[in-house]
């Protein structure tokens, strides 16, 4: 009796490993999907102040975007490329991320 309650037990363990993966990886390729619903454009920065930065594309679109929304470890200087992340939806919201071009 003792195992048959045992190998029920495992039994409801593997289906519930079996389960959680598929679920895991349905939600990796739901974020995946997420991560495709961006815009982004390239802008030289042309003028840094005490709280962020001017910068121009190349067909005369410009920008201005706050320091917070630069990543710690990226320096950018004036002559820097960035590239400058949107929400597919629209530039209501200002840029999502800021990624410096080497």
């Amino acid at each position: 009796m003792m195992r048959v309650v045992f190998l029920f037990l495992l039994t409801m363990l593997l289906g519930l490993m079996i389960y959680l993966k598929v679920e895991m990886d349905e939600a990796k390729r739901a974020s995946n999907e997420t991560e495709a619903e961006y815009i982004f454009e390239k802008y030289t920065i042309s003028e840094r102040d005490d709280s962020g930065y001017y910068g121009a594309s190349r067909d005369g679109k410009s920008i201005y975007f706050k320091k917070e929304k630069v990543p710690d470890h990226e320096k950018i200087e004036n002559g820097d490329s960035v590239l400058v992340y949107f929400d597919k939806s629209g530039r209501i919201d200002g840029p999502v991320k800021i990624e410096k071009i080497d």
